[in-house]
């Protein structure tokens, strides 16, 4: 699956750490939308996703999460594509973006927070 978004938007605060990737202009009623996020108020917490509602999230099931300056790519482990009915456009999630260096600074660190202490979160 691969989409534009037109919103994003990190959050970060003492409880959770989130962002939120979406493209809000092609059908703003559904809007397509990558969501990641993780308690931080726990240590050992493990990060949650969900790709467009509730029905396709999980609590860890990814393989790999790169980001770099204008796009996000996460790979999703089998058994989650199996947990979504083997809908295998959900294998791969690319998500391009543009952001202001600020934006990026803050998005940058909460996927840090989000992903600590996972080895599948890279930075390109």
């Amino acid at each position: 699956m691969k989409f534009t978004a037109n919103y994003v938007e990190p959050y970060t605060n003492s409880i959770t750490a989130s962002v939120m990737f979406a493209n809000t202009e092609e059908n703003p009623d559904e809007p397509t939308f990558l969501s990641l996020q993780r308690p931080i108020e726990f240590e050992d917490s493990n990060y949650y996703f969900e790709i467009n509602d509730q029905s396709y999230s999980r609590y860890g099931g990814l393989e790999l999460v790169e980001f770099s300056r204008s796009e996000i790519v996460v790979v999703l482990e089998q058994s989650s594509v199996e947990k979504f009915d083997g809908n295998e456009d959900f294998r791969k999630i690319q998500v391009h973006f543009e952001i202001n260096d600020a934006a990026f600074a803050d998005i940058l660190s909460t996927l840090r927070n989000i992903f600590e202490g996972h080895d599948i979160y890279h930075e390109k």
